[in-house]
């Protein structure tokens, strides 16, 4: 870890609530803390953050950052061998038990967006996303590797 990291640190006194959100480069969050304050003025807190955030955005997409974050690392494999697909439900669970919803369209770090319509790659199972920018298509697990992080597109449409 880099001392930059370290700047942005500060102590917690005893007249605050230590609430922590850590969120992965797939986009998956996990709140803790939350049982030292009432949750629905969590609720409320988180809520005035996210409109704060979003008024805060500029108009159009969000640009991707060209410099990886500090904190990056190479995705763990999905192990795409010992994974399930619910059809019915277009959900893949993949084998380290992460589950893929194939029904919304899914967001790349380079701003092109990937659906699924259906087909699986042959060897490995692995559900194939196509680009709706070009005529490309990845198995998901290389389009995760290549053009990642990926993420879930807000709304499902791009």
């Amino acid at each position: 870890m880099t001392d930059d990291l370290f700047a942005h640190a500060r102590l917690v006194d005893f007249t605050e609530h230590p609430l922590v959100l850590l969120v992965d480069t797939e986009g998956n969050a996990e709140l803790h803390g939350e049982n030292t304050i009432c949750p629905i003025r969590t609720a409320a807190l988180l809520r005035v953050i996210a409109n704060d955030l979003i008024a805060s955005h500029p108009l159009g997409r969000c640009a991707p950052s060209t410099e990886a974050p500090i904190w990056s690392r190479p995705p763990e494999a999905l192990h795409p061998e010992a994974g399930t697909l619910d059809r019915a439900r277009k959900l893949w669970t993949d084998g380290t038990g992460h589950v893929w919803d194939l029904s919304v369209p899914w967001g790349d770090a380079y701003g092109d967006t990937w659906r699924w319509h259906g087909t699986l790659e042959s060897e490995s199972g692995v559900p194939i996303l196509r680009c709706d920018q070009w005529k490309g298509e990845h198995p998901l697990d290389v389009l995760r590797a290549g053009r990642g992080p990926i993420a879930p597109v807000l709304g499902g449409a791009a």
